[in-house]
């Protein structure tokens, strides 16, 4: 479960609408013994239901993964049969096209929220769950385009909503120096700072190849990413012989904004070389960095510019480590010269709201049931 599903379901709460979250049975060390509405801060309680799926990725690679898909399938489908038979107004919202490739015969309303396209081979799924609903929330207007010319999904039954985040749980009191002393950070290095996963296309190889150029007093710290995401990128920063480097692991969703407080740069260092990266993410993590009130460096890229421009970030050519270290050592001579941008920065996410964000969604939605 992540902030932004938890984020929705509030506030589909707050727009009137009785919510049930449906999750796949799946082990998740994060959420051991976790409460998910005091992790991310959730008011509006809700059931969540936990159905059957094959968590077996581990073992059989990409063949685990979709014996997943068609268990969770099988279970949303098995549980739909019921609810059609008691509730006729029930409505499927959710993030993936692929979880709905049987549920979607049943005639429900259906709404997919696009983040990730999952093109390729999967082309067909698309085609299939994509004849059956009733309207689709994209993240961006690059997708919204791909979609209507790729599959002619009718640009009227799409709207665009970019990501959110609870501004107040950034934007919080505390001084660097204070956030650093919490959290046992150096008082005197310069620090850059990326948060997340460590996959590949989020450019975090092309952060650590920077090291080599950035200035001698200061550190880049990766804070997150799974164990095996976070031994691979150690050991290409190991044989590269990279230093001034730190890995922590995965924190604590409340703890995060500390540690952008006590960042000097923060860094979204996505890749150009996948589409998920160059013209289909809309990253929760940029939103949070700007109610931050750190300077941020960002990957020059199409799906980036959808969301901000100079005025709010410092951006570096993609994949490119010289560039971003560039940017990186211009903050860090001169963090006055980027206090322009974090101001317009944390303005720009004071208005994008979770709450706003959940009621445009719900009126485009009773507006496709009229």
């Amino acid at each position: 479960m992540s902030p932004l599903i938890m984020k929705t379901c509030e506030g589909f709460i707050q727009e009137g609408f009785s919510v049930e979250l449906w999750i796949p049975r799946r082990p998740d060390p994060h959420f051991e013994g976790v409460d998910p509405f005091l992790k991310y801060g959730i008011k509006e309680r809700f059931p969540i239901r936990v159905l059957t799926s094959l968590a077996l990725m581990g073992w059989l690679g990409k063949a685990g993964f979709l014996l997943m898909v068609a268990a969770f399938n099988v279970s949303v489908f098995l549980r739909l049969l019921r609810e059609r038979k008691s509730r006729k107004d029930t409505i499927i919202y959710g993030h993936d096209l692929r979880d709905f490739i049987i549920a979607s015969l049943l005639g429900f309303r259906l709404f997919v929220e696009i983040h990730d396209f999952y093109e390729s081979s999967l082309r067909f799924i698309n085609s299939f769950v994509l004849k059956r609903v009733s309207g689709l929330i994209v993240t961006n207007r690059l997708k919204r385009k791909a979609i209507n010319e790729r599959y002619g999904f009718p640009m009227e039954n799409m709207i665009v909503q970019l990501n959110a985040v609870s501004f107040e749980m950034f934007d919080i009191p505390v001084s660097k120096n204070e956030a650093r002393e919490k959290l046992s950070l150096p008082e005197n290095a310069k620090i850059v700072l990326y948060t997340g996963h460590l996959f590949l296309w989020k450019g975090v190889y092309t952060l650590a190849e920077s090291s080599v150029y950035i200035p001698e007093n200061a550190l880049i710290y990766f804070v997150g990413g799974t164990d095996k995401d976070r031994e691979a990128l150690q050991a290409f920063v190991s044989r590269n012989n990279f230093r001034r480097i730190v890995f922590l692991p995965h924190q604590e969703h409340g703890e995060i904004p500390f540690f952008l407080k006590a960042a000097d740069v923060l860094v979204l260092p996505n890749t150009a070389k996948e589409a998920a990266s160059k013209f289909e993410t809309s990253p929760v993590k940029l939103f949070e960095y700007m109610a931050s009130g750190t300077p941020v460096v960002a990957s020059d890229l199409p799906s980036i510019r959808e969301i901000v421009s100079e005025k709010e970030v410092s951006f570096f050519t993609a994949d490119d480590p010289k560039s971003l270290a560039v940017a990186i050592s211009r903050i860090l001579r001169d963090p006055a010269e980027a206090y322009g941008r974090t101001f317009v920065a944390k303005e720009f996410a004071k208005k994008c709201s979770w709450a706003s964000r959940a009621r445009a969604i719900a009126d485009f939605i009773r507006q496709r049931f009229n």
